[in-house]
């Protein structure tokens, strides 16, 4: 007797709520091509960074949500060698930072990181994206956040070893640092 009143009280209390299918806002991201639009837009994912960026400070390029710049910094992301189109300036490793999730919003984007540098924007950014070739056996991708005036000041997580290219979300980070 016991168990059925217990079964009826959860029946109902289940019953009560409205279950709705997930968001597609993901989906639908994943689902738009990036270069098709940087097509449309007269951007060249291939040449170097359009200039509608804010501001260049030690090798960083920093651009708003929806700027030519943003769309490029997308489509590094995307874009594979191929014969035909090397990826431009043989870059080490890109690695660029976004205010939203996806690799979406306001962001900067570093090219050709260069080993044990505090690389950090002063954006909270939720989302990172790596491009022209994954992490190594041997390297490790450090994240941090802002403490007191330091945009590096308080260590968050570390990329797991062998992270391929592509987006991924983030916890709150300020910088990043690539060490061998």
């Amino acid at each position: 007797m016991q168990y059925t009143t217990i079964l009826i009280a959860a029946s109902a209390l289940l019953g009560s709520f409205t279950f709705a299918a997930p968001a597609t806002e993901g989906a639908s991201l994943a689902s738009r091509s990036i270069l098709d639009e940087c097509k449309a837009a007269g951007i060249d994912p291939y040449k170097p960074i359009p200039t509608d960026y804010t501001s260049h400070e030690n090798g960083a390029y920093h651009f708003k949500a929806g700027s030519k710049a943003s769309k490029w910094a997308q489509a590094q992301l995307e874009i594979q060698n191929s014969p035909g189109h090397e990826k431009r300036d043989y870059a080490n490793i890109g690695i660029g930072m976004w205010a939203q999730d996806h690799c979406t919003g306001e962001g900067t984007w570093f090219d050709n990181v260069i080993y044990g540098n505090h690389n950090y924007g002063t954006v909270n950014y939720f989302s990172v994206g790596i491009s022209y070739r994954g992490l190594r056996d041997n390297e490790q991708l450090d994240f941090s956040k802002r403490s007191g005036t330091d945009w590096c000041g308080q260590y968050v997580y570390s990329a797991g070893k062998n992270t391929p290219t592509g987006c991924f979300n983030s916890q709150q980070i300020n910088c990043f640092e690539l060490k061998n």
